[in-house]
């Protein structure tokens, strides 16, 4: 590249700090050397900000975010996409679990410069604890909003390294987007939790006009599921059926929500009888919490729909639905009976 344009990596800690020397060395190890590293630190309290500062602070372009309270992944990524340098054309967010290959960003970079229509872009991601099994190649969803990860479990075998692919949803966990794009669309809505941010994210960016896609000729590894506390599974339900009904709320028109929306609320009233049939009552009230909760905040999701709707839609819902998934009666049975969220 005859130009290699600024990147803000922000990376996101709470109590991380067993993560953060294999994170920060991979960071700062790149073979793409013009970027400046936010750590923000979620108000941490087993020395995290003073470890880093002992050990990369001699790198000028190392920056500390020290928030006074833990916001939140959501939040804190947006604290550390404000803070972020205005003239950095790319911004990446990146989990405190995560080791990057030493060329990872400068791969990254190369294939987001070279197709002006890209507007996000992420990698291959292996477990960490199992590095040649795969956690994915990013995601896709059906019309219902249930989310399907590429390659998940499988053995890395360069099965899908024969070009760039074209996703859906890319993660957070290792994220690069384009700075001019996150203005125009917004940043993520800490209205979510446990999921749907990312969809949420890129559903805008598709809505923009940009593609989102993987780069599989370069990884990063995970430690999954590290930094997520344990939580209970009624909790986690409740979470993804009100994100879910946000979610198609907000970027699909009125026409597509009227197709859409009642085989979501089907899905849940099957879910209610199966739940009380199985006399498994918290996840029978989880549900019905997510329908209050997004008639309660009805005006605010409303909103949000006017403003993606007149300010950010520049493709019809057709185009969004054609890389979707087909809707498969088989696989959301199979969740709803193993309680899988």
């Amino acid at each position: 590249m005859k130009e290699y344009p600024k990147v803000s990596i922000v990376v996101l800690n709470h109590n991380g700090r067993k993560f953060l020397d294999r994170c920060l060395n991979s960071v700062f190890s790149q073979s793409y050397s013009n970027f400046e590293v936010l750590l923000v630190d979620n108000a941490s309290n087993d020395g995290s900000t003073e470890y880093v500062e002992m050990k990369f602070g001699h790198d000028s372009r190392l920056g500390i975010v020290e928030n006074d309270k833990n916001y939140g992944p959501i939040e804190g990524n947006n604290i550390g996409i404000r803070r972020a340098d205005q003239q950095a054309k790319y911004v990446t967010l990146l989990n405190n679990d995560t080791e990057l290959t030493a060329d990872w960003l400068e791969r990254m970079i190369a294939v987001m410069e070279s197709d002006p229509t890209i507007g996000a872009a992420c990698s291959k991601q292996l477990l960490m604890d199992d590095p040649e099994r795969l956690q994915g190649f990013g995601s896709f969803i059906d019309p219902c909003g249930f989310n399907y990860q590429l390659g998940e479990g499988e053995i890395d075998r360069g099965q899908y390294e024969s070009k760039i692919l074209e996703i859906f949803t890319a993660g957070t966990t290792a994220l690069l987007i384009k700075t001019k794009l996150l203005r125009k669309i917004g940043l993520l809505d800490s209205n979510y939790s446990h999921g749907f941010d990312d969809i949420d994210l890129c559903w805008r960016i598709r809505l923009s006009g940009f593609q989102v896609v993987c780069v599989p000729t370069c990884a990063m590894y995970h430690k999954a599921g590290s930094t997520t506390r344990t939580v209970n599974l009624d909790y986690v339900l409740f979470h993804r059926e009100k994100n879910r009904i946000m979610t198609a709320i907000k970027n699909y028109t009125i026409a597509y929500q009227l197709r859409v929306l009642p085989l979501i609320l089907t899905f849940d009233l099957l879910q209610i009888l199966w739940f009380t049939f199985r006399k498994k009552f918290l996840m029978f009230r989880a549900i019905v919490r997510a329908l209050k909760w997004d008639i309660k905040h009805f005006r605010y999701i409303w909103g949000q729909h006017l403003r993606i709707q007149y300010y950010i839609r520049r493709v019809s819902d057709k185009e969004i639905t054609s890389h979707m998934l087909k809707i498969n009666l088989q696989e959301l049975w199979r969740r709803m009976v193993t309680l899988s969220v």
